[in-house]
């Protein structure tokens, strides 16, 4: 059961995660614990009054909270204040560290966890200089190499099949 105390810290539109718990699967899922599981929860109210963690993989599989394994469970976000990321990878790095997470969070799994950062979150100026700083050095590169790949076909360094 859950005291009045572990109900009041609950966020009730957050998001959570605990380590796998080996002891509520079965002995089959034991050596895969992710199999169909993402190990993070959204809080629920069950029909019958107790309170629940619903893994987000497919939104079925519930853990009742107790006071027992209350602190087994971590508040990764309030899903209030955050909204997922569409940016492109690189921009996404661009947001303060304690801004963004990446987390699993249906059944795409563990390989397709999808990004959020914080609703009111600026990019930070530095990381932007620094990342743009980076793309305008990728494409010096290449253009340096395109320049010197002009050059062996006008020199017929260069066998033009294979270009």
């Amino acid at each position: 059961m859950l005291s009045a105390k572990n109900i009041n810290k609950l966020c009730m539109s957050g998001l959570y995660c605990c380590k796998p718990m080996l002891d509520i699967l079965p002995v089959y899922k034991r050596d895969n614990p992710f199999w169909c599981r993402n190990w993070t929860f959204t809080v629920k109210v069950s029909k019958s009054g107790k309170y629940v963690m619903v893994d987000t993989y497919y939104g079925k599989d519930c853990i009742e909270l107790t006071d027992e394994n209350f602190d087994e469970f971590t508040l990764i976000f309030d899903l209030r204040d955050v909204e997922e990321y569409h940016g492109s990878d690189s921009s996404f790095y661009d947001y303060p560290d304690e801004d963004r997470w990446v987390v699993a969070v249906d059944s795409g799994r563990m390989t397709m966890k999808k990004r959020f950062i914080k609703r009111d979150s600026m990019p930070e100026k530095e990381k932007v200089i620094n990342r743009i700083c980076n793309e305008i050095d990728v494409l010096r590169d290449r253009l340096e190499n395109k320049e010197a790949m002009l050059q062996k076909i006008m020199n017929d360094e260069v066998d033009l099949r294979y270009v």
